[in-house]
């Protein structure tokens, strides 16, 4: 079989190593000269840096919670956290999650995970809130929970995004990636970027830096 048949057997195959997957796509990606798919690839693999947006599909809805301990010996365990008592200019950095971890990662953490949920650190959350939540409350720890079926969605959707995109550069280039020296001219890589896009990130995102763009504006008379 070809490279693209190749990724795409290992796709569909909910039992094969996914890592192994990723691997595969970047030789394909190196032979296609596709720096968008090259970058996607070294981020789901080694995790997602602080200064790379996430894709959609690692961004989810948080449960905040926390300990509170009050006078007398009085507390309240595991205690929900009104996201509305966290500030606007902050508050979705609380309420939606955005996990960098990379494949591995998750795996390892779905691995060990036996209680269907996963907790995630709030920062200095608890110190911030004190005693605003719960009245004679003070807020000793805090942290956020999001369901594992999230991480297993999120594997779900690199393997889906992986088999979407092989299937449209196949339909336009079967051999494409089985040649190093061939593959560069059998698919334009403009084309392939447009293919990337569509398929890992959606056509509404805009992944990655320009050296140069051009921009069309039509003003007419009147018009603001």
């Amino acid at each position: 079989m070809s490279l693209l048949e190749d990724i795409q057997a290992a796709a569909v195959d909910s039992k094969s190593d996914l890592g192994t997957l990723l691997r595969m796509c970047k030789l394909l990606a190196a032979r296609l000269g596709s720096q968008p798919l090259e970058d996607w690839l070294l981020w789901e693999s080694n995790g997602y840096p602080d200064e790379v947006v996430v894709p959609d599909y690692r961004i989810w809805p948080v449960q905040l919670k926390g300990h509170f301990f009050g006078p007398f010996g009085s507390g309240i365990q595991n205690a929900p956290i009104p996201i509305s008592l966290i500030p606007e200019t902050v508050r979705d950095s609380y309420q939606n999650f955005r996990c960098r971890q990379s494949v591995a990662g998750i795996e390892e953490t779905l691995s060990k995970n036996t209680g269907g949920v996963v907790q995630v650190s709030t920062g200095d959350l608890a110190f911030f809130l004190g005693d605003k939540v719960y009245q004679d409350q003070h807020c000793v720890q805090s942290w956020g929970e999001v369901s594992t079926g999230r991480l297993i969605e999120l594997l779900n959707a690199v393997r889906n995004r992986i088999l979407d995109f092989t299937l449209k550069v196949w339909k336009l280039a079967p051999d494409a990636g089985d040649n190093p020296k061939l593959s560069p001219g059998v698919i334009d890589s403009t084309k392939v970027s447009q293919i990337f896009h569509m398929t890992i990130y959606g056509s509404a995102n805009v992944v990655g830096t320009a050296q140069d763009s051009t921009i069309t504006l039509n003003v007419t008379t009147k018009d603001f």
